[in-house]
């Protein structure tokens, strides 16, 4: 009977480790259901998380995209700007041109009318010396045809004398009065 007794007690162990290894293994199922279920919201909240990384990466090159269209208006702007005083300094210089320009033309007229007073001076001046000279000059050719009332010859020197003295006096007042 102890045959039977030890073998009964071994089947009795058998039995009892058959169920210890189960109830291990059911425990470390168990343990495998809550780390898998872990694990499930672990990868449920990492989802999440992509998702609103990807909206708000799209809500960062939305944002980006808002940036840089205002980017380019303001370098529009800031275009438009150079282009309008530009053209506001180009209208300054031609109104300062055109000022300058007409205080020129003043100037220019101012000019030539003091050297047209002053070529009717020495013209005056010419005038009265030529006048003055020729009544010297006719003077003394009466007188010397007083003298020699028997040369005829004085007389026609005389004059063209007096017409070339005159032609000098003319040819350098067109002179003074062109290179004034």
């Amino acid at each position: 009977m102890d045959t039977f007794i030890d073998k009964l007690a071994e089947k009795r162990n058998a039995q009892e480790i058959i169920r210890a290894n189960m109830a291990a293994e059911a425990a470390k199922v168990g343990e495998l259901e809550n780390q898998i279920r872990f694990y499930d919201e672990l990868m449920k909240e990492i989802r999440q998380v992509n998702l609103k990384t990807a909206e708000n990466a799209s809500q960062v090159q939305d944002a980006l995209r808002e940036c840089i269209a205002k980017l380019e208006s303001v370098q529009d702007n800031m275009q438009a700007e150079a282009k309008k005083a530009e053209a506001m300094q180009e209208t300054e210089a031609q109104e300062t041109f055109a000022q300058l320009k007409e205080l020129l033309e003043e100037k220019f007229k101012q000019a030539d009318e003091f050297l047209h007073k002053e070529n009717v001076k020495v013209y005056r001046n010419v005038q009265a010396a030529v006048v003055e000279e020729l009544s010297k000059q006719t003077q003394e050719l009466k007188d010397s045809q007083e003298e020699d009332k028997g040369s005829r010859l004085l007389l026609p020197v005389s004059i063209m004398i007096l017409i070339g003295l005159i032609a000098n006096i003319v040819i350098q007042l067109f002179s003074v009065t062109i290179t004034l």
